[in-house]
């Protein structure tokens, strides 16, 4: 069935007609009998549809997960529709809330079809049961760092300060056509392992690591502090080979020592 994943957060430092500004992110994932991400090859695009005030408000999205990044300031109900790999079965349209009650929410929908849908369509609806870490294996290079990415988080806590690897961007609003683009992962360092090594950390050295980062930080890294929640996200897919290698060299000598 899919799933739809929203996140946002304020932009700090702009406002329009009193409120503040919010970068949002919409994305449309797969969840298979047993609870796990699995893409949705039935999917051919998606087209999402917007507060009219938006330019553009019709927006197609045609990569798995089918993501949209936007900003604006006011909440809104808004249509995604899904188009299907068989052209003969009509669209079906998925009423969405955008709202700004919490920074994520998931929404999962179900799916009807008419009986008699074609052998080959039916072949895409009902996949055997496997999910994103099961085909890791059996993928290319290229397509493995692609599954990778929607898959990791780490969150790490020093007291109310909390350090994420986030895979969201925080660009300025971007078509839909690229919001599923992206460096991929360093070849030599694991950006996994890293995360974790950041969990193993101490809270002082989490405060270092954190001024490391912001002090090697260019405009192509997306680092993010939110003050008001407490948190400093990091995409570490984004930091580039050289500060990756200094960040994992910087938590060797810190676990080391403990």
């Amino acid at each position: 069935m899919p799933q739809v994943i929203t996140d946002q957060h304020i932009v700090k430092g702009q406002k329009q007609h009193g409120f503040p500004m919010r970068k949002w992110k919409i994305s449309l994932l797969g969840i298979n009998a047993n609870g796990e991400e699995e893409t949705l090859p039935y999917v051919d695009h998606v087209e999402y549809i917007l507060h009219h005030t938006f330019e553009q408000p019709l927006r197609k999205v045609t990569e798995y997960p089918f993501e949209l990044q936007e900003k604006g300031w006011g909440e809104f109900d808004m249509k995604i529709m899904l188009h299907f790999a068989d052209k003969s079965t009509a669209p079906f349209v998925l009423d969405h809330d955008l709202n700004f009650q919490t920074g994520h929410y998931e929404i999962a929908h179900t799916l009807t079809f008419k009986p008699d849908l074609k052998p080959s369509f039916l072949k895409l609806l009902n996949p055997p049961i496997e999910t994103i870490s099961d085909r890791d294996s059996l993928l290319s290079s290229e397509s493995e760092g692609k599954a990778q990415k929607r898959r990791r988080e780490t969150t790490l806590k020093k007291n109310t300060k909390r350090i994420k690897e986030d895979r969201s961007s925080d660009d300025d609003s971007q078509d839909s056509s690229d919001a599923g683009s992206g460096d991929e992962w360093s070849n030599e360092i694991n950006i996994q392992v890293l995360a974790q090594k950041f969990q193993e950390l101490e809270p002082d050295d989490l405060v270092e690591l954190v001024t490391l980062v912001k002090a090697n930080q260019t405009a192509d890294m997306y680092v993010k502090e939110d003050g008001e929640a407490g948190e400093f996200h990091i995409d570490l897919r984004t930091l580039g080979d050289d500060l990756l290698k200094e960040l994992w060299q910087f938590c060797a000598k810190r676990l080391d020592q403990m």
